[in-house]
């Protein structure tokens, strides 16, 4: 007996009316079809599941799938996730049209095991049984079921049922259990409502676990969920772990707003996207797929239209595989590693498939020599090799620590750290940045400011949310932070609150605009409690200044001069030297270790100002944190912002 059971996912697959439901039941004594369609037309329509627990322990999941052309896409989004096959073809008929597109699928979609199933065995004769064998042995050649089990069996009299619960047994024990780390992932399959747990969706976890309570998101619409309660295979569970059919209520979306395809998972960490880049393989028998080609992309439980741009050809042939890019016409989400399958426009068939190298990339251009090389790491490189490529293609603004799990097909927590350790990568603000990367953003740094210093030689500096808009749309503040506390420290960057600047915090003033700072200042007399206005103060400078005072300059100078704390800018048209007002500050806080209000009259008996000046000074004070506004007096404030 196994010590713990683990959770396996049993797809069936097989054209229609050969019996998948009934051998299902068989297996189970459960029903598959639960549709009142189905039961009156005598097919199956939508997915069916189940379960079946194994002596040893192990416990089945029972995916069952139609078998019907016209339902192709439904089959995808049930064989998406499985971990074993139950091939069935019927043993009076033998291999049949959606027999083979149904092995075309489990083959593109890389399920590692199976067995095949000769049903109807009551109903044939040795010989038809026999050349049913021989038919499947050659449809399976060169496929992941090449020189699998082959079991007759019937439904109706359950002959081989032992043996075949034998054969799925030991394919069980060979199963890798899935790991229940990394993100939680669950592609829809079905979305129905339940009174007493309102809007439900059930799918196979791929990765992660869920709980009650858990708070996840749906993708690709991006709409947060609170999860109500979890179902496995009809009985309530505090958990559900990745590899187990699982139904999840929903708190927070209606079932109009989901559709079959979406996803649930870990917020902000699975990827939405318009494109993926791939490694492409047709199956035999198809004309050649020209360049941009329309075609159905299942991805997981997914479907949506794309294009494939082909990378390497102007064509690609039957049996062929290349390097692709799926320009998609919807969303979805995939991850690296995904299996994926295509079908022609019209009429639809399954025409090929492959595996997800990137499912995020840039538009790429055709034929580019490093295009290729760069996919090529992807797709096989070193798990450091893949890393420093997936970090480096997140240029200056790097990749999220939780996004590298689903961007990187391996656990890569030692990886990763080790080339933090070899500085190859930085780990900055909860992102990864190569080495060469976090030089170029310094780089840029430098690059801005000191243009922003050509332009504007008479500002102290950069706001820092102007330079954030510079290095990139959306670029992450924590990272620019980070950087710039760097070159701070190194002395390149100097700061002050919210400007930057590149170089020492000193901006040198020449001969003429020394003189014209050190006029502005003499006017701003340190006693003066009523300067005048700033259209007063030009002309006052103007008038003493010896040569031509244009607007822009001196105001571009008032302004440095304000940046710099050597004017005290009150309003936009009203400036004070500094002295003056920690003099009045002082006033301000002596008044105070008396009194616990302070009133504008009371206020301008002590400074000595009139109503003009004292409205904006007690509101600059309010500003600065010293007073408090309530009402039509001051108290107290908390202290300076």
């Amino acid at each position: 007996m196994a010590s713990t059971t683990r959770h396996i996912i049993l797809g069936t697959a097989g054209h229609i009316d050969h019996g998948k439901t009934e051998l299902v039941k068989a297996l189970t004594g459960v029903d598959t079809d639960r549709l009142r369609e189905e039961k009156e037309r005598g097919i199956s329509i939508e997915l069916g599941f189940t379960r079946l627990d194994l002596p040893d322990g192990d416990s089945l999941g029972i995916v069952d799938v139609p078998g019907h052309e016209r339902f192709v896409k439904t089959m995808l989004a049930g064989a998406a996730g499985v971990d074993l096959v139950l091939l069935v073809v019927a043993s009076d008929e033998g291999v049949m049209p959606q027999t083979r597109e149904h092995m075309d699928i489990i083959d593109l979609l890389g399920v590692k095991a199976g067995v095949i199933a000769l049903t109807k065995s009551d109903l044939a004769e040795p010989e038809e049984i026999e050349l049913a064998r021989e038919d499947v042995e050659t449809l399976v050649e060169e496929t992941v079921l090449e020189g699998a089990p082959i079991v007759p069996v019937s439904s109706v009299t359950r002959d081989g049922i032992p043996e075949l619960l034998g054969v799925l047994e030991e394919l069980a024990r060979g199963v890798e259990e899935r790991t229940a780390g990394g993100p939680a992932r669950l592609p829809i399959d079905r979305i129905f409502t339940l009174e007493g747990h309102g809007t439900v969706v059930t799918g196979t976890l791929w990765s992660g676990h869920v709980s009650p309570g858990d708070h996840l998101e749906v993708y690709p619409v991006g709409k947060p969920v609170r999860i109500r309660s979890v179902h496995v295979h009809d009985e309530p569970v505090e958990r559900a772990a990745a590899g187990q059919r699982t139904a999840l209520g929903l708190h927070g979306i209606g079932k109009d707003e989901l559709e079959r395809g979406n996803t649930v998972g870990t917020p902000e960490v699975l990827h939405p996207t318009h494109m993926i880049d791939a490694r492409l393989r047709l199956v035999s028998g198809i004309k050649p797929m020209k360049n941009r080609t329309r075609v159905h992309l299942h991805v997981a439980t997914a479907e949506v239209l794309a294009r494939v741009v082909l990378l390497e050809s102007e064509e690609l042939g039957p049996a062929q595989n290349a390097l692709v890019q799926l320009r998609l016409e919807e969303p979805l989400v995939a991850e690296k590693g995904d299996l994926f399958v295509i079908r022609s426009y019209s009429p639809m068939h399954t025409i090929g498939g492959g595996r997800v190298i990137d499912p995020a990339p840039a538009r790429h251009k055709r034929m580019k020599d490093d295009v290729i090389d760069s996919l090529e790491v992807l797709e096989v490189g070193g798990s450091e090799d893949v890393l420093l490529k997936v970090i480096g293609d997140g240029g200056t603004g790097g990749v999220r620590a939780k996004e590298l799990p689903g961007l990187v097909d391996a656990d890569v927590a030692g990886d990763v750290e080790r080339l933090v350790a070899q500085g190859a990568v930085r780990k900055t603000a909860g992102r990864y940045v190569t080495r060469e990367r976090w030089t170029e953003l310094g780089e840029s740094i430098h690059s801005e400011l000191t243009e922003f210093a050509r332009r504007a030689p008479l500002e102290w500096g950069m706001s820092a949310e102007e330079l954030r808009g510079k290095l990139g749309r959306g670029f992450d503040r924590a990272l620019m932070d980070a950087a710039l506390a760097e070159l701070c420290d190194a002395g390149e960057v100097s700061r002050r609150k919210d400007l930057v600047r590149w170089g020492s915090a000193e901006v040198k003033l020449t001969p003429p605009q020394q003189k014209l700072a050190e006029l502005i200042e003499r006017f701003l007399d340190e006693d003066d409690v009523s300067p005048p206005s700033l259209a007063d103060l030009r002309e006052d400078v103007r008038h003493e200044f010896e040569g031509t005072l244009k607007d822009d300059q001196f105001d571009a100078l008032i302004k440095l001069l304000s940046d710099e704390g050597r004017i005290v800018k009150v309003t936009s048209t009203l400036f004070f030297h500094p002295a003056t007002i920690e003099r009045v500050r002082g006033i301000i806080e002596k008044h105070f270790e008396g009194e616990s209000q302070l009133g504008v009259p009371v206020f301008k008996e002590l400074v000595g100002v009139t109503r003009k000046s004292a409205i904006p000074l007690l509101e600059y004070f309010d500003r600065e944190g010293t007073t408090l506004r309530q009402g039509d007096v001051r108290v107290r404030g908390r202290g300076r912002s």
